[in-house]
């Protein structure tokens, strides 16, 4: 009997992190049994706890609002606010006719830095205005002309467009300094796969030494098509930690024998080798 052997290497990450989470339980299970591999599982499990927060982060896609988006929102609903004014210039009646002049007067005063201006101006332009246009103690208090034209959903929604620009920023830095260091996650993934084939040379050095790791020696199957051992062999298993040992073989590869089908089918689909290594090279980063 031994470890069934496959190429790890591989499978894309969700796979890859597929099987390391079966193995995972099944090493920490039968590590305190298999005391040999103890030493192993320890940095190993601290890369499983860092693969998983690595995938967490690449399974967000960093989808956010997007920055430019966001702006052209704003600028959008400035343009409104300000259309919406200026056509109140050309009315007839004189008191709506003076209350446009005043509120457009400060409008555009501000409106360069809003439409032309740089990214990081606009957001203090835009908030400037909305205190022009809001009542402050101790301020132009400008609320009966924004009352008489009706444009306090207009001032509400550019408050409202501004703040989600700066939430969308907000959020970008945070990905950005969540975002994983180039390469890294292809650097767990080969330190999670040297840990585990090293604890996979000790079991089968273990088999070894209980004799049921010979090369020709023909497998007795059970129900399930898993080997037992050499047949000769089989009343060798007298001691409980060969018992688990067996056992951790079986389920071992009766686990991997799940993922070389996925790997079969895989290249079987392709229709030739080496595609694998092609598409794994961009899952990886």
């Amino acid at each position: 009997m031994k470890v069934s052997r496959f190429r790890i290497a591989t499978l894309r990450n969700e796979e890859w992190f597929g099987f390391h989470t079966e193995y995972e339980p099944l090493g920490t299970q039968h590590g305190s049994k298999l005391q040999v591999i103890d030493r192993l599982l320890i940095p190993y499990k601290e890369l499983y706890k860092e693969a998983d927060h690595l995938l967490e982060i690449l399974r967000k896609s960093f989808i956010t609002v997007d920055t430019s988006t966001a702006n052209h929102q704003r600028e959008l609903v400035f343009r409104g606010l300000r259309d919406a004014v200026k056509s109140y210039l050309n009315l007839l009646d004189p008191i709506k006719q003076k209350a446009a002049t005043k509120l457009y007067a400060i409008i555009r005063k501000y409106a360069d830095a809003i439409l032309k201006g740089s990214l990081v101006g606009k957001t203090p332009a835009i908030d400037n205005l909305l205190q022009d246009l809001t009542p402050v103690e101790g301020g132009i208090d400008l609320s009966a002309e924004v009352q008489l034209l009706g444009i306090s959903a207009w001032i509400t929604d550019l408050d409202t467009a501004n703040k989600a620009y700066v939430q969308s920023q907000t959020e970008r830095s945070e990905e950005d300094a969540e975002r994983p260091e180039a390469g890294r996650l292809r650097q767990v993934r080969a330190e999670m796969d040297h840990y585990y084939i090293n604890m996979v040379n000790v079991v089968e050095a273990l088999l070894l030494v209980a004799g049921y790791n010979t090369a020709d020696d023909e497998e007795e199957e059970d129900d399930n098509g898993e080997g037992q051992g050499p047949v000769e062999d089989r009343d060798a298993v007298t001691t409980t930690s060969e018992e688990d040992l067996l056992y951790f073989v079986r389920r071992l590869n009766a686990c991997i024998a799940r993922y070389k089908t996925l790997l079969k089918g895989r290249q079987t689909r392709t229709g030739k080798k080496g595609t694998e290594d092609a598409e794994d090279t961009e899952d990886t980063e």
